[in-house]
């Protein structure tokens, strides 16, 4: 064993796989997943209810206070609360930032879009789509700008608890 510098000796000079909350090691050894059983169960129930409100806070931003940036930090945070319960291993496998990407381009969008076909850039009027089960509602064109900031949001915030999760682990 080695001292290493920033805390808990390691096996190797290389080796983080002694690290606390790291992967691997026998049950009760410093490399066993730190996982709470109990905020596994609270996250169970949470997560997805922290969702539904981002979704619901989303949703009334465009006539009350809220909107797509709020509801996207209280998406994340949900997704943070989801790592820390059940680990950063399964959220590594993807590149939110991409998320952030679609979003960049979906508010870009909604402005162009106007401009394009003549009127002032960013100018929103409501749409009146008629869909079969649902029947007719109004859907403001705010709601695509807010949708991808929301986006935006979500995709920087979940791409920087990634990276801080597996900074130790590299």
């Amino acid at each position: 064993m080695t001292p290493h510098p920033d805390g808990p000796e390691l096996d190797s000079p290389g080796d983080k796989s002694s690290l606390p909350g790291s992967p691997g090691g026998p049950p009760g050894s410093p490399g066993e997943l730190l996982r709470s059983p109990v905020l596994q169960t609270v996250s169970r129930a949470a997560v997805p209810v922290t969702i539904i409100v981002s979704l619901i806070i989303f949703n009334q931003g465009h006539n009350l206070p809220g909107g797509g940036f709020i509801g996207g930090v209280l998406a994340a945070a949900a997704g943070a609360m989801h790592l820390m319960a059940f680990g950063v291993e399964g959220a590594a496998r993807w590149n939110w930032w991409k998320l952030s990407v679609l979003g960049l381009l979906i508010s870009i969008m909604t402005g162009t879009v106007p401009f394009l076909l003549g009127e002032a850039f960013m100018n929103h009027t409501e749409l009146h789509p008629h869909l079969p089960l649902i029947g007719s509602f109004h859907v403001p064109t705010a709601a695509f700008y807010d949708a991808g900031v929301y986006l935006i949001v979500v995709g920087m915030l979940m791409t920087i608890f990634v990276e801080l999760g597996l900074e130790n682990r590299e």
